[in-house]
């Protein structure tokens, strides 16, 4: 299901006890052993954890299955800059749904932030290690203001699309190295050599009007946009900014292509609005 995200939607009391911090954040050291998805270290409400990596044998596992709100605000700081930092997202499955390594980002100085992250999953891990001994810092907050207006992952093909509801719906998301498979529908159309991230998007005009719209991309570097019409048709494509018509009761899928060899972890926005 497609808004089946990362955790129940309840709240949890359990997590207010004297080590909070006035943050409602709860204060935990990394409890070893915790290097396989067996031992992994149980992450249920905000928490704040302080770590270590020993060496580059060293994998530190965690569990997310909160249960005080179902969005997430993720933050890692890592005090090594000289060590590479290697963090994996992975479903109940086993299955890699992203993966962020500190020498891909070109912007990173010791400290990863990612917003409002929501994930097709009820429950995920995470997975870390480094070339070298590093200390680190997990911070995990989780809310339960679901903003559908979010990207959710994964997102990389136009079967996985996310909705835009309706015109000048601000969303936010991430382009984050991925490892997936293409569908035949895009394949054609991009190159494969330095792909970073593909995100889909859907809309619908839902009127009776026949229209042309803009879609717009806000990022600080170049990204393509790429449309296909309902039958998964490719029609067009440009750098930024796509304007095109649209029809009454017609659906488009957009895809996001980012390319580069290294990328940056701030977030884009995406909309569209009538001409």
């Amino acid at each position: 299901m497609k808004y089946k995200l990362i955790l129940l939607i309840i709240l949890f009391i359990s997590c207010r006890n004297n080590n909070v911090t006035n943050e409602n954040t709860l204060k935990r050291e990394e409890i070893e052993p915790n290097n396989s998805l067996e031992y992994s270290q149980y992450i249920d409400c905000n928490t704040l954890i302080s770590g270590n990596i020993d060496n580059y044998n060293d994998i530190d596992f965690y569990q997310i299955n909160p249960t005080n709100g179902f969005v997430m605000d993720f933050s890692m700081s890592v005090y090594n800059l000289e060590a590479s930092i290697s963090m994996n997202i992975i479903s109940t499955n086993n299955d890699t749904i992203f993966s962020i390594n500190s020498e891909d980002i070109s912007n990173y100085k010791g400290f990863i932030e990612l917003k409002d992250i929501l994930l097709n999953d009820d429950a995920y891990y995470l997975k870390l290690n480094a070339d070298k001994e590093c200390k680190y810092n997990l911070k995990f907050i989780f809310n339960d203001n679901y903003m559908p207006s979010n990207e959710v992952e994964p997102n990389n093909t136009i079967y996985e699309a996310d909705i835009i509801n309706y015109p000048n719906e601000m969303v936010y998301g991430y382009f984050i190295k991925s490892y997936f498979n293409l569908d035949e529908y895009i394949k054609p159309y991009i190159k494969q050599s330095e792909l970073i991230d593909v995100d889909f998007y859907e809309i619908k005009n839902d009127t009776d009007i026949s229209t042309s719209i803009n879609i717009k991309l806000e990022y600080p570097k170049d990204i393509d946009i790429i449309l296909f019409d309902e039958n998964y048709n490719y029609l067009k494509q440009a750098i930024n900014q796509l304007n095109t018509s649209f029809e009454p009761n017609k659906k488009y899928y957009i895809a996001l292509v980012c390319y580069g060899d290294k990328y940056i972890t701030d977030r884009y926005t995406l909309h569209y609005e009538f001409n």
